[in-house]
């Protein structure tokens, strides 16, 4: 199956050490980093896509407020654009105190 506009996902993940940018080397920053969170729209992108292979391309987000350790955090995916091999999706992601994130995901077929 191909991925076609409008084809949706969304994704669910609590915020654990391992995804803080403390982890990744920023003492005191007890929270989602940056790339962790870039990770997590890719996932989602990845689910939007369905289950066709495909690969991340590009990432291009805003990270709009930092996230604590523990809550959880919602992202989702729509497909707005695809010309057979590039697929592009919208993000937007959320935690309990509101938006987090926003941006697009480029995915190529594989």
């Amino acid at each position: 199956m191909h991925p076609e506009i409008g084809q949706t996902a969304e994704i669910a993940t609590k915020v654990t050490d391992a995804l803080s940018a403390e982890t990744l080397g920023n003492p005191g920053v007890n929270v989602l980093a940056t790339p962790c969170l870039a990770a997590l729209c890719d996932d989602a992108a990845a689910e939007a896509c369905g289950a066709g292979a495909t690969r991340r391309m590009r990432v291009d987000i805003r990270h709009l407020a930092a996230t604590a350790i523990g809550d959880e955090v919602r992202i989702s995916a729509e497909i707005v654009s695809t010309d057979g091999i590039l697929v592009v999706c919208r993000v937007n992601g959320r935690d309990s105190n509101g938006e987090i994130v926003s941006g697009h995901v480029s995915r190529a077929l594989v």
